[in-house]
């Protein structure tokens, strides 16, 4: 009898020891689950180039909102454009690092899908920018709507040189959704103008370099040419430097698309006559927007595609507050 009570006492001691070992246990898991719910999140920006303006100021909306929210950054992106190879594999290691949001700037809308896949079946949620995918497969993209932005630039060319003569386009590439509709925008608005014929297109690659020297080609092949189009701000530069090299500025109608403060120059002196500018800290901003959203459980409130507003910024114009504004999204301490 009293064996059978001293090991029944065992026994008890030690279911208790057991229990108590299990609630320290269940504890601890409970306060590194607290932990990492407590842990700020990480929002990674992936851009198609590191050497352009544009999305160097895309980041600092993405870093001005996430701090709002009080969640880390992270920027990774190509040297240059044409590395969709190197893209693609930054997105694959933002998911195995387990970042918690994605804001990309897909160079192609087919190639990028793979990882964006990946990524959005980890819980990782991907937000597209500037350029979407083909399918659409991020929670959301938000851009300008590009196709109308460069009809409205094209249609100030084809007014200046009065409707007649050839234009030429010096696009940056055409493999993101954004240089394509960019091109198409432009070229169905100056279908609207019988006078204007087609001259050809060149991809710059974003490099002005490049742009430069195939805009001297054209013009030098094609003394017809009275407008080009730079679809971007690289494209735009680097028509601008050959246009003003070859002293041409009263003969062709430079324009373009989006701006650095070289670009803002050239305006200024009227050798580009006019650029469609957007909003990249806006951009940026709006895409964090859209991530808060999905942490805090309202991804249902989050629109599959959130246009952003452009501004025609020109010769003649780009001392109004209305410029001054949008040059300032690119250039913050802008004054005129």
């Amino acid at each position: 009898m009293n064996h059978c009570k001293q090991s029944c006492r065992s026994s008890r001691r030690l279911a208790l020891s057991a229990s108590a070992a299990l609630t320290i246990a269940s504890t601890a898991l409970l306060s590194t689950a607290a932990i990492a719910a407590d842990a700020p999140k990480t929002i990674e920006f992936i851009p198609s180039s590191n050497a352009t303006p544009y999305f160097l100021q895309e980041y600092e909306g993405v870093k001005e909102e996430a701090a709002k929210y009080g969640y880390r950054t992270i920027f990774q992106a190509p040297s240059v454009s044409v590395h969709v190879s190197k893209q693609i594999g930054m997105v694959y290691t933002a998911v195995t690092r387990h970042v918690d949001g994605i804001i990309l700037v897909p160079y192609s809308p087919t190639a990028l899908l793979p990882p964006v896949k990946k990524a959005m079946a980890a819980n990782i949620p991907v937000i597209a920018t500037d350029s979407t995918l083909t399918p659409m497969k991020a929670v959301s993209f938000t851009g300008v709507p590009n196709e109308k932005a460069a009809a409205a630039v094209a249609k100030f060319a084809a007014n200046a040189v009065n409707g007649k003569g050839e234009y030429a386009i010096i696009d940056y590439n055409l493999s993101t959704t954004s240089g394509r509709a960019r091109k198409k925008g432009f070229q169905e608005e100056m279908a609207k103008h019988p006078g204007m014929k087609f001259a050809g297109i060149q991809i710059s690659h974003s490099l002005p370099e490049t742009a430069m020297k195939e805009a001297t080609t054209m013009l030098e092949r094609n003394p017809n040419i009275n407008v080009i189009f730079g679809a971007n701000d690289r494209s735009a530069l680097g028509v601008a430097q050959a246009v003003k090299r070859m002293h041409l500025e009263n003969k062709v109608t430079v324009v373009g698309f989006d701006a650095d403060l070289g670009e803002i120059d050239y305006i200024k002196s009227g050798v580009i006559k006019a650029s469609v500018l957007q909003s990249p800290i806006t951009m940026g901003k709006t895409a964090v927007d859209m991530l808060h959203k999905v942490f805090t459980g309202k991804k249902s409130d989050i629109p599959k595609y959130q246009p952003l507003p452009y501004h025609l910024v020109t010769s003649k114009n780009y001392s109004s507050p209305e410029s001054v504004k949008a040059i300032q999204q690119y250039i913050k301490d802008y004054k005129n």
